[in-house]
């Protein structure tokens, strides 16, 4: 191409009706344009061979006669759309309708205003993106680069692949890059990462040259593909100077925008990590209408939906309304742990479904299914496996009763509504020293030491913003020089005019670190009548312990019934220790272990450890 358009140079000059002023070389040049009187003008213009001609412009054109731009020979529009995050060319519709009467080919370029806001490139894309809405029949979209914001080499290189990306995923189309040569090696280094990662329409500024200089390698050898060789010619229905372009080749087909694609959309469904966690839903480009009707979470052996919330988000993994998308990613977020050892369904676009998921072609999505079963391996720690602390009778208490924990790291949490909470506690000899939080900040350390007990001691909390709130009361394992245990009650909460009476909180107990056991972590209590209950559907369950010296008895209850009692003592530590539960009808079961509080007279302590369960199919 390159040894044609040189000769192209020196050939005979083609005759038009407009003329071409003389510049400087290009630099940043789409801005103001000068006016025709400012620049002298020659009377003609050198076209190379295999070439057609165009123009670019923006609101500075002012009105436009395209009837006389259609004569004069213009092959090609390119309008300035938008620029930066939320400015419009006021322009670019009139524009956009006046090429279209005359039949000429059309597109758009986006002005980048890049700075180191997070998510700014990508903000940019989709404001052009939802502006120029360019479709079948436009050519490509292009960036125009012609500042740095701020942002280093590197930066500004990420910057606009972030913004190719997004146009890409949006349009279906990679957008070509407007630069100068000295702009592309000032700004950039003279990269050529964006012709590596497959953006090769480069569209070069360089004026008043024979053949214009193309950065990047010269463009990692794809060269240019428009050119922009003044900014100030002289056409017909355009008052003052006008951006004009060459474009390498003799028709547009490979700048244009194909028609509507009929390849269906397709997903992917990927099975929740854990007990707590969402399913998460990966589609092949961006569709929309997706609804609790067309992705459908069941438990097939009983045909019952599974409770969840439906979200969805972007490329960039924004949150957006699921109906209008784009949506490239979906979660469906059960709304309780889901069962170990269950089967579970997940199932998009099940036929009869009204509307169904579509993408931006209206191309339904592929009927997708994936069947899986819940954790059958759960941690201590995971959302499935409920624990309580020891629950005390006492009359003088709310509801009769409250509940205490006292090793270190013990926690007790509950969601609430409002902008206030209290905590009614207990103080007394036995009670020791707790953290409190509400959603993640501490709000002080309390000391429930007293000479004497008292019950219903409230804690209050106030000036919260109005919402939902999460409060924690942690147990810190200490307590005042008089007390003689580190003791701490949960009574219960007093929120939005109400006192919920020992609530139903979730608590959790001491979580600790031990060799060889599962993840290395364990849960422990020595609390008499401190239980965990597990829930399962199988026909068995192993439960995952630790033996030792400081480990005492366990009563073991599967389904309310006593099954049988277990002492954990051994003289030496023995991680990894299963006690196996089985020859249950295959069905949906709850073992609860309650810590007994006793132990072998031999015995450091009477701990109860919860490592893991196994469940048995």
């Amino acid at each position: 191409m390159k040894r044609a358009l040189a000769a192209a140079v020196g050939a005979v000059a083609v005759l038009t009706s407009w003329s071409v002023a003389v510049p400087a070389r290009a630099d940043d040049v789409l801005r103001p344009p000068p006016t025709s009187s400012s620049t002298a003008a020659t009377p003609l213009a050198v076209q190379p061979l295999g070439t057609l001609f165009g123009i670019d412009i923006s609101h500075w054109q002012d009105a436009i006669n395209w009837t006389q731009v259609g004569a004069a020979g213009v092959q090609f529009v390119i309008a300035k759309a938008t620029e930066g995050r939320a400015w419009d060319d006021p322009m670019y519709a009139t524009y956009r309708a006046g090429a279209a009467a005359e039949g000429i080919p059309f597109t758009a370029y986006h002005f980048a205003k890049p700075d180191l806001t997070a998510g700014d490139a990508v903000n940019e894309a989709d404001h052009f993106v939802d502006v120029a809405q360019l479709g079948p029949g436009d050519l490509i979209p292009a960036l125009d680069i012609e500042g740095t914001g701020g942002l280093t080499q590197e930066q500004l290189t990420q910057w606009i692949l972030d913004w190719l990306n997004e146009v890409t995923a949006r349009l279906g189309v990679r957008p070509m890059v407007y630069t100068s040569p000295n702009g592309w090696v000032n700004r950039t280094g003279d990269t050529t990462a964006i012709a590596d990662a497959g953006y090769t329409v480069l569209w070069i500024a360089h004026w008043n040259v024979g053949l214009p200089t193309v950065p990047a390698n010269d463009w990692e050898g794809n060269g240019w593909r428009f050119w922009q060789y003044t900014d100030c010619a002289s056409l017909p229905g355009i008052s003052g100077c006008v951006d004009a372009d060459w474009h390498a080749g003799t028709t547009l087909d490979d700048v244009t925008i194909a028609a509507p694609d009929s390849t269906l959309p397709t997903a992917t469904i990927t099975a929740p990590s854990d007990l707590g966690s969402p399913v998460s839903i990966s589609f092949s480009e961006p569709v929309h209408d997706l609804t609790v009707g067309n992705v459908v979470f069941t438990q097939p052996d009983t045909g019952t939906s599974v409770p969840r919330t439906l979200t969805c988000r972007s490329r960039r993994g924004v949150a957006v309304d699921c109906r209008a998308g784009p949506v490239s990613g979906a979660t469906l977020q059960p709304k309780a742990p889901l069962l170990a050892g269950q089967s579970y369904s997940v199932l998009l676009d099940p036929a009869g479904a009204v509307p169904q998921v579509v993408d931006g072609a209206g191309n339904p999505l592929a009927a997708t299914q994936l069947d899986f079963v819940g954790a059958t391996a759960v941690e201590q720690d995971s959302p499935g496996v409920v624990y309580g602390w020891r629950s005390m009778k006492n009359r003088r208490a709310y509801g009769g009763s409250y509940e205490t924990e006292h090793l270190a790291g013990a926690t007790y949490t509950m969601m609430f509504h409002g902008r206030s909470i209290t905590w009614y506690t207990a103080t007394g000899p036995l009670q020791g020293k707790a953290e409190v939080s509400i959603d993640g900040r501490s709000r002080g350390v309390f000391d429930q030491y007293a000479p004497r007990a008292d019950y219903k001691v409230a804690r209050t909390f106030a000036k919260l913003d109005a919402g939902w709130h999460t409060i924690e009361v942690r147990v810190l394992g200490t307590h005042a020089k008089a007390a003689s245990d580190t003791q701490v009650a949960v009574d219960a909460f007093g929120f939005a005019g109400n006192v919920v009476r020992t609530p139903s909180g979730a608590a959790t107990w001491r979580n600790t670190k031990v060799a060889g056991a599962s993840h290395r972590t364990v849960a422990i209590t020595d609390s008499p009548r401190a239980f965990v209950d597990f829930s399962f559907r199988g026909t068995g369950v192993e439960w995952m312990t630790v033996r030792g010296p400081s480990q005492g008895r366990a009563a073991i209850y599967v389904d309310g019934a006593l099954l049988r009692t277990v002492d954990n003592y051994a003289a030496s530590p023995t991680p990894d220790v299963s006690r196996v539960f089985t020859g249950l009808a295959d069905g949906v079961h709850t073992v609860r272990i309650v810590a007994l509080g006793r132990s072998r007279p031999k015995a450091k302590a009477a701990l109860v450890t919860i490592d893991a369960f196994l469940i048995t199919p």
